[in-house]
């Protein structure tokens, strides 16, 4: 009787349709950096969370200063310098030592350089953290160099060149940067020019220069208590000399010209990339260019371009678009596909419909909603664990991020009207100030489809400007081959 009269209640009060069912309002309040900043040896700034969970801990350490600090002809030096200050051993330890130091601890460490830090990472069981940090600390602060090291590191990078122009999408890749930030260190690679000099003492050098507590930025999280980590770490880093403050990296504009560029590959499908300058971090309606390229293209399968281009038309696999603000120089929004040769052209034309669509209409309400609640949702994985809530305040500290930042997030968020996204896609999508940059068989990628529907020639008529080919640069010298020069139409 029981189980009946509950069935009829469940009947009678569930809705009669999944549209009709009301979720709570979401609510999710991002946590503070004040929260967990604290500052130990000589004002070393240190992000630091308790998480007893597992018995482990787990440190970044981050250095402000990258590749931005070198000239072209070092192109390569701050990265080799970094993977070297961890397989290169240290001044009292051969790198085998070092490597099965760390294995006896059971712990794992690592050094890379994203271009405007260095960062070290170390991950080790509680228990015998101090050990696994002293081996860490020493390794960052005394890094050997170790010859032999050295020269594998140099002709491994030789190697990695050499299979530079294999894949199309890397040529894409390359050749999207140079177009967008030129020689700068956005836009440069290194070439056997600038490896083959590298040796200790430029290694040693650029380490001074960066790898110092004046740049250094700690985050620690894990098996611990706070106040005797804090302790310790203020003990261990007491000793090591400060040096030179890296500053920021650079401002760098885009100073490409607008039109379309193209790169000869005899490949069935043609890489695509659509791109033009865009606004920086600070600005205003970023919050409402975010918005906007979510319903247009970085939405996934609810967004305008993926849904025309792959699901109504099946011109490709994947297709879309990305806005990233700039937070030194320029931002950048862009779309990007491959398609096969024939409808390369076609594909192009369905996004710059759509651009054109974005800038003309409205939004409905649905779309403008849909896209709101989807951005505002993914704010919490920002903070996933206490690691990633650190390594966010960390970045944003490095970055000089606005303090209020997160805490105003949803709210500006919230407050994006659809005349907002109307008046941001009229700022920023401005096809003749774009570029359209296609590696492929271009005698077949020009002519466009069989039914007559678009050409490139077609699209040239929005961009504007000339057809370029871009030469398959040398991959070893990034030079043009002999034979080769720059076409344009």
């Amino acid at each position: 009787m029981f189980t009946t009269t509950l069935l009829i209640a469940l009947i009678v009060t569930a809705p009669s349709s999944p549209y009709d069912i009301i979720f709570p309002e979401f609510v999710f309040t991002p946590p503070t950096a004040s929260s967990f900043r604290e500052t130990v040896s000589e004002n070393t700034t240190v992000f630091i969370a308790e998480d007893r969970e597992l018995p482990l801990i787990s440190v970044v350490a981050t250095f402000r200063g990258g590749s931005y600090l070198v000239p072209n002809s070092q192109a390569g030096l701050v990265s080799m310098m970094a993977s070297l200050v961890r397989s290169g051993g240290t001044e009292t330890m051969s790198a085998e030592d070092v490597d099965e130091q760390f294995a006896f601890l059971a712990a794992n460490s690592s050094v890379g350089s994203d271009g405007a830090t260095v960062v070290a990472t170390l991950n080790s069981l509680s228990s015998n953290f101090e050990e696994s940090f002293d081996l860490f600390l020493d390794m960052l602060q005394h890094p050997g160099f170790q010859e032999s090291r050295v020269a594998l590191a140099k002709d491994s990078a030789v190697e990695d060149m050499k299979q530079r122009n294999d894949e199309p999408s890397s040529i894409l890749g390359r050749e999207n940067s140079r177009l967008l930030f030129g020689n700068s260190y956005l836009g440069r690679n290194s070439t056997v020019s600038s490896i083959e000099p590298i040796d200790t003492k430029s290694l040693q050098e650029i380490h001074a220069k960066i790898i110092n507590p004046s740049n250094l930025i700690i985050s620690i999280s894990g098996d611990f208590e706070k106040d005797e980590m804090l302790a310790f770490l203020s003990e261990k880093l007491n000793n090591w000399s400060r040096g030179d403050v890296s500053l920021d990296p650079p401002g760098v504009s885009s100073e490409y010209t607008p039109g379309i560029y193209y790169v000869e590959q005899d490949v069935p499908q043609g890489g695509v990339r659509i791109c033009i300058r865009s606004m920086r971090r600070g600005d205003k309606d970023v919050a409402a260019a975010h918005i906007m390229n979510y319903i247009l293209g970085g939405g996934g399968f609810s967004s305008r371009i993926t849904q025309k281009v792959r699901s109504d038309e099946g011109l490709a696999y994947s297709a879309g678009s990305m806005f990233s603000p700039g937070i030194f120089g320029d931002g950048i929004w862009g779309a990007g596909y491959e398609s096969k040769s024939s409808t390369v052209a076609l594909a192009a034309k369905l996004i710059f419909d759509e651009i054109d669509r974005i800038k003309t209409m409205l939004v409905s309400d649905e779309d403008l909603a849909l896209a709101k609640s989807a951005t505002i949702e993914t704010l919490p994985s920002e903070f996933n664990s206490k690691a990633d809530t650190l390594s966010v305040f960390v970045s944003d500290a490095l970055t000089n991020q606005d303090p209020q930042y997160w805490e105003t997030y949803r709210d500006k968020i919230s407050a994006v009207t659809k005349e907002d996204v109307l008046r941001v896609a009229n700022r920023i999508l401005k096809p003749e100030e774009m570029y359209m940059l296609v590696v492929g068989n271009w005698d077949e990628i020009e002519v466009g489809d069989a039914d007559g529907r678009a050409s490139m020639e077609d699209i040239l008529a929005i961009i504007g400007g000339s057809f370029t080919e871009l030469p398959v640069l040398d991959p070893l010298t990034l030079e043009l081959p002999s034979e080769q020069s720059l076409k344009t139409n």
